[in-house]
């Protein structure tokens, strides 16, 4: 704007002459858009340099763009703090430079307080060899779930503990975090009623309501009692008189059919075998098994009462083609009547 009105009074008191009014303000403007690219340049090199003399690698840097963003006095006064945490290497922790620095501040000061007692040297190489996991991707973790960084680390290490102690599987931890914010009283209860179950503990029982734990609990030993120590596909070859391996050719292509829980399982074989299907039946048409029982036993009363006698695959239409045949077999029952 500057450079635009100085030219436009110089053409008006006629010190430069018009023709060259619009090369002159071309030139001026791409000089003044190098000096600001090289600038920029310069200020980038100069943070690259300040990142790499405070031990981050190049090749972190160059992945990790959101540092430019920073002026160099603040990256300076970040990596002063995160030096303090002992880190093994700055690509550890660089990344906890995005947290408010008053964030920080507190934290670093609450670090240095724990080092002497924390296992690992502070809270993030904790969390990284328990779970074997990356450090910055723990550092991104502990940002969302900050609790991870505030809450009384003997708390957080007993729970740990306690949930290893029962088996509960490490990925599944890190998975639902949100474990680490309950008591362990708490989770000792929840603990004490899945094994009562014989149930092996997940950490969503922990945290979920007490009645969808009974469900849960109550839905599993039926399972259990239904399955009686088979597997899901011993306990289907032993109802439909196949072997194993015939089951586990057709799952192959139908793997759904292996999730269905089994107390489903059971009361659709029951229904279709007392209904008149053969195995034979049931096992051409595997998508059966995937279907709500209550929509069977309604489609299969209605057709019947169409005079129709359907087949799995009919039953197992989607719903626009379903409603097509009934309509069709409610018209021909219609001209039937009128002929009469």
């Amino acid at each position: 704007m500057f450079i635009h009105h100085t030219l436009s009074f110089l053409r008006s008191v006629r010190i430069i002459p018009l023709n060259n009014y619009y090369h002159t303000a071309a030139k001026l403007k791409q000089e003044c858009l190098a000096t600001s690219q090289l600038k920029f340049v310069h200020e980038k090199e100069k943070k690259l340099k300040l990142c790499i003399d405070n031990g981050l690698s190049e090749i972190v840097v160059k992945k990790n763009d959101w540092l430019f963003n920073f002026k160099c006095e603040y990256l300076s006064n970040g990596f002063d703090l995160l030096k303090k945490w002992n880190p093994e290497q700055m690509d550890d922790l660089f990344v906890l430079l995005q947290l408010p620095k008053s964030k920080l501040i507190y934290l670093t000061k609450k670090t240095m307080r724990e080092s002497t007692t924390i296992p690992y040297k502070n809270r993030v190489y904790f969390f990284s060899n328990n779970f074997e996991k990356d450090p910055q991707i723990v550092c991104y973790h502990m940002m969302i779930y900050k609790f991870l960084f505030t809450r009384q680390f003997s708390m957080l290490q007993a729970i740990y503990k306690l949930l290893i102690k029962n088996e509960v599987g490490k990925e599944d931890i890190w998975k639902d975090i949100w474990v680490f914010t309950y008591s362990v009283d708490q989770i000792k209860q929840r603990i004490a009623r899945a094994n009562a179950a014989n149930v092996k503990i997940k950490p969503w029982m922990i945290r979920c309501q007490n009645k969808t734990l009974e469900r849960s609990l109550e839905i599993k030993q039926k399972n259990r009692n239904v399955l009686n120590k088979c597997s899901t596909a011993q306990y289907l070859a032993n109802r439909l008189n196949v072997d194993e391996k015939f089951i586990r050719d057709i799952s192959a292509k139908y793997p759904t059919m292996l999730r269905v829980s089994p107390t489903k399982l059971q009361e659709l074989l029951d229904y279709l075998l007392n209904e008149g299907f053969t195995p034979w039946q049931i096992l051409r048409i595997p998508r059966i098994f995937t279907h709500s029982i209550s929509t069977l036993q309604e489609r299969l009363t209605e057709l019947r009462d169409l005079g129709c006698d359907p087949t799995l695959t009919t039953l197992c239409k989607n719903k626009t083609t379903y409603h097509e045949l009934v309509d069709k077999l409610i018209m021909k029952n219609t001209n039937k009547l009128k002929e009469t």
